[in-house]
């Protein structure tokens, strides 16, 4: 399974060309996305672009709103702990080629 995970922080701008790079997820992918406090659009930006994306069975679709701002690596760490197969950080702030991302992890 493939685990992809979305931070965002104040990322109103770009986070739909994000999320539509990724959707609709295959059977063996799942995506988490943390919102670190925005206090911008993002988290309706979010729930507009994900529509009935949330309503999934196997619940491969995970979205957290944090409290208050935390930083980066903390979250990270928080995303990872529960994530079921191997994680892919997106850090994009544009649409994006989901297979770039894979190929260019490949080869790291």
């Amino acid at each position: 399974m493939k685990s992809y995970i979305v931070i965002t922080n104040e990322s109103e701008k770009y986070i739909h060309d994000v999320l539509c790079s990724l959707l609709p997820l295959e059977e063996d992918e799942e995506l988490i996305i943390f919102d670190n406090h925005s206090k911008d659009n993002t988290v309706p930006e979010i729930i507009s672009t994900m529509g009935c994306l949330w309503i999934d069975e196997k619940q491969r679709y995970k979205f957290y709103i944090n409290k208050k701002k935390e930083d980066l690596e903390t979250i990270t760490n928080k995303a990872l702990s529960i994530v079921k197969g191997k994680a892919f950080i997106i850090d994009k702030k544009e649409r994006f080629d989901i297979k770039e991302v894979l190929a260019n992890a490949k080869n790291k």
